[in-house]
């Protein structure tokens, strides 16, 4: 993993960790927003995971491609 998605994993925990009881046990709006940025986090540790496997993949077709 690169320091990237190491660094939205943990934010997106936190957030989630964090979120969820305050939404769900103390009935806490900002509880609410705090799963809302573990969501935008999580799409955003996506998409880095996803461009990141396209470009692996396409290294790998250009060195067999040789």
């Amino acid at each position: 993993m690169t320091r990237a998605q190491v660094v939205l994993a943990a934010c997106m925990l936190l957030c989630y960790g964090i979120g969820y009881p305050l939404a769900l046990i103390g009935h806490s709006p900002t509880g609410w927003l705090l799963v809302t940025f573990g969501g935008v986090f999580l799409i955003a540790l996506g998409i880095i995971t996803v461009r990141r496997i396209h470009r692996s993949s396409e290294s790998s077709a250009d060195r067999q491609s040789e």
